[in-house]
């Protein structure tokens, strides 16, 4: 749980320095600063209208102190505001705090912490409502679940959650086990890389399964870092099948991959995967691994056998990538709630994500 905090945090401080309204709120076309803070703001007031007329059709509010889960840059907050005398945003990433604050600057009506990711610093019973949305759906789903039993716990009884968050709603054909086998050789790596910075891999994949892997099932190569054989980057680069490959038949990917932001030596794995299905390695599949220093000055480092380095790449990525989408199925999340105690009002489909992905906002009292 710590590693996967660490990890989340590493992605978010970065999305704050380089594009934070866009990674809050990732419209293609608004990418690289093109939200003014104007429309950014009133995106914020729009989406919590949504949530309150949901409050007002079930006869519930949000009370006198509010807490705005992954509050990133503040715009819910904001929002709520204007509705309730205290609004607490909590935010994993200081870059996002930052901005928070200079959008909200009554310190009075709204109060900005950082959290470890873990435990929520607040005692129980804190809170008469909270407020998530669009931030579960970014962290694996034990990470999800250990957020909202911790949510659960800071509202008092009697208070209310509202909570986005997805599952997955995808029409495409699992290629089962058999299928999902790969050989997977690394060609060119990267010896040694910036912290943070962008590289190249070279590999070549091998159809080892039982039937043909088409191009339109959504496979593709894809890795992970790892260190101390701890994953610390779960879903960093992906590239897709050139052409359908055939039992036996080889193809020639690249991948571009972006490193830790931590200095140190990791393992970059490299791995099949299916989206919304499996990554291959849990049917057995072989993976490929090469060691890769990450080190401010980089310097190309021997491997056994030599492996040539690849130069530095173009930056390929503006450093908003990383950006992981996790679904949870609705029944987990009902079953949960009425775990904690509570009591699910409605699962309302909402606009808060796009398809492949199935959308809805929860109301429970708790």
């Amino acid at each position: 749980m710590a590693d996967q905090a660490a990890a989340l945090r590493e992605v978010w401080e970065r999305m704050g320095r380089v594009d934070p309204l866009w990674a809050v709120m990732s419209y293609p076309e608004r990418r690289g600063g093109k939200w003014t803070v104007e429309e950014f703001l009133g995106a914020g007031v729009r989406d919590l209208a949504f949530v309150r007329d949901l409050m007002d059709r079930h006869g519930v509010g949000l009370g006198e102190r509010v807490l705005d889960f992954g509050c990133g840059v503040g715009r819910l907050s904001k929002a709520l505001s204007t509705h309730v005398p205290k609004v607490v945003g909590v935010d994993i990433a200081d870059s996002m705090l930052r901005l928070a604050r200079e959008f909200n600057p009554d310190p009075g009506r709204t109060e900005f912490l950082r959290i470890d990711g873990r435990r929520l610093p607040f005692e129980d019973d804190s809170f008469d409502s909270a407020i998530s949305l669009t931030v579960l759906q970014h962290s694996p789903p034990q990470v999800q679940i250990a957020v909202l039993a911790e949510l659960a716990r800071v509202i008092r009884p009697g208070g209310l959650l509202a909570i986005q968050a997805v599952s997955a709603q995808w029409s495409g054909r699992p290629l089962g086990a058999e299928a999902c086998q790969a050989e997977i050789t690394i060609l060119e790596a990267p010896a040694s890389i910036r912290p943070g910075a962008a590289g190249l891999v070279r590999a070549r994949v091998t159809n080892r399964g039982t039937q043909v892997w088409p191009v339109d099932e959504e496979i593709r190569l894809g890795n992970h870092w790892l260190r101390d054989e701890a994953t610390t980057v779960r879903d960093d680069g992906r590239t897709d099948l050139p052409y359908p490959l055939r039992p036996g038949e080889s193809a020639e990917l690249t991948l571009s991959v972006r490193a830790p932001q931590s200095p140190g030596g990791y393992v970059l794995e490299l791995d099949m995967m299916q989206e919304l299905v499996a990554w291959w390695a849990q049917y057995g599949s072989p993976t490929a691994r090469v060691t890769v220093e990450c080190a401010d000055e980089a310097e190309p480092a021997q491997h056994t056998p030599p492996r040539p380095l690849v130069p530095p790449a173009p930056d390929l990525r503006d450093g908003t990538e990383g950006i992981e989408m996790h679904p949870i199925p609705v029944s987990l999340l009902q079953a949960l709630f009425s775990h904690f105690g509570g009591h699910v009002l409605t699962t309302e489909p909402d606009p808060f994500s796009e398809p492949p992905w199935d959308s809805r906002t929860y109301l429970v009292t708790l």
